[in-house]
């Protein structure tokens, strides 16, 4: 066996690098796959271990070619991080906290988010955040490589291998947002898929073999030091229609002590731009084939490592703009769920700096009294919930006057708690809609 085991470490030192890309996608397609244990198990160990050196082998080609092939990295990403000569970013690359930071008075740090351009659909059509410890939402390749853990106040998906979705979406619409919170342990993560399935393949969510789909992937531990790598692809008949096109980002990278990352997708036809934290990394930039009607699934590839695993939480997809200059002027109201807040807390969150610098260029267009309220869903005590809707809706007015100058005689704030849902408050998705704040106009 041990003659096996280096012939085999030799044929692959001296093939040629097509022959080395062949290897390196059987091995990628054979991590997807569950591993069929057969009664020899002296055998199957000595071939797991031979196909790992493979595997390591090509794993360090593939990244050396990665790092010298500059020319792949997507043009339309506007990197302020990378210096000349592709060096490696400054240590004052900050990532985004999971503490919001605030002043004395309570107002947000939104200074990082100042160029930040997402902004959320409004009409929610799943959210997830596993606050009920059920993973009954969502399908899996092997439910055994799935978990539901609690980690820093929250409950996170841990996923250790293989394909996940979410379970009841129907087609994904032309225009759409999704948005997910991901957490990768210190030195290990592997690779997140995030996968668009064409409908003939509907009932094949979980299977890693795709003849039609588009995917973007994601991997912040790279072997480029302090750099995360992603890259997008789509396939059509099994024949790859885009190569594999990479990009860089440092905002969600173990090496800066970047952990955590909020995921931002916004689907406009065939075009996708992309966020990590608050670094651009597409835009506008094809991603889908046009006549597909897509699903969504997401995979994790391990590259055999099983410390390699993947955390992601507050999982949102939504569809519809955000017109609310239009809906005040229509509708003499205008109802957002996009102002985020820290977890039972009137703190908003920086990200939310897009959604309220539209709503004040807004109210700076319209006479009158504009009456700002809260709204929470049903999970708590009354009470408690009644006074975090009236905080969070005068933490908002506070954001509206202190950052974008608006009179704060022409804001009133009221909070309505869970008093009037706009659903029955059952599943997680509808408990997200009825977290909310109302604008309307007197």
């Amino acid at each position: 066996m041990k003659k096996i085991i280096t012939l085999l470490s030799i044929l692959f030192v001296l093939n040629t690098n097509s022959f080395s890309q062949k290897i390196g996608e059987e091995i990628k397609q054979n991590s997807k796959a569950k591993t069929t244990h057969t009664t020899n198990e002296i055998i199957n160990e000595s071939i797991d271990g031979a196909v790992e050196g493979i595997k390591n082998l090509f794993k360090k080609k593939k990244d050396k070619d990665n790092a010298s092939n500059n020319k792949q990295v997507d043009s339309n990403h506007n990197n302020q991080y990378q210096t000349a000569n592709n060096q490696q970013p400054t240590s004052n690359i900050q990532y985004d906290s999971e503490i919001t930071k605030t002043d004395a008075q309570g107002n947000t740090d939104y200074s990082a988010y100042k160029n930040f351009d997402f902004i959320p659909a409004e009409n929610i059509l799943f959210y997830d955040d596993f606050k009920d410890n059920s993973k009954a939402r969502w399908g899996f390749y092997d439910e055994n490589n799935i978990n539901i853990i609690h980690l820093d106040g929250k409950k996170w998906l841990e996923v250790n291998d293989g394909n996940f979705f979410p379970l009841g979406l129907k087609i994904l619409p032309k225009e759409f947002t999704l948005e997910f919170d991901a957490y990768i342990q210190s030195n290990y993560n592997g690779t997140l898929d995030i996968r668009f399935l064409d409908k003939s393949q509907a009932e094949a969510l979980s299977d890693p073999y795709l003849d039609n789909s588009s995917l973007i992937h994601l991997s912040p531990k790279t072997q480029m030091p302090k750099t995360g790598l992603g890259g997008y692809e789509m396939k059509k008949n099994n024949d790859i229609i885009s190569p594999d096109n990479e990009f860089k980002f440092y905002s969600w990278q173990p090496e800066l002590g970047n952990y955590y990352a909020r995921i931002s997708l916004k689907r406009t036809d065939n075009k996708v731009s992309l966020w990590v934290n608050k670094e651009k990394v597409l835009e506008n930039t094809d991603v889908f084939i046009a006549n597909m009607d897509y699903l969504l699934s997401f995979h994790l590839q391990t590259y055999f490592v099983p410390e390699n695993k993947i955390y992601i939480t507050n999982v949102r997809l939504a569809t519809g703009n955000t017109h609310p200059k239009n809906e005040i002027q229509t509708k003499k109201k205008f109802v957002t769920q996009n102002i985020y807040f820290d977890v039972n807390s009137d703190v908003i969150k920086p990200n939310s700096y897009a959604v309220l610098k539209e709503i004040a260029n807004t109210i700076k267009d319209i006479e009158g009294q504009i009456f700002i309220i809260g709204h929470t869903d049903s999970d708590g005590a009354d009470e408690a919930n009644l006074i975090l809707s009236q905080k969070r809706a005068a933490s908002v007015k506070r954001a509206l006057v202190n950052e974008f100058g608006i009179d704060s005689t022409k804001l009133i704030t009221d909070g309505k708690g869970e008093s009037q849902p706009l659903n029955q408050n059952k599943t997680l998705t509808e408990k997200a809609q009825n977290r909310r704040v109302e604008f309307i106009l007197k």
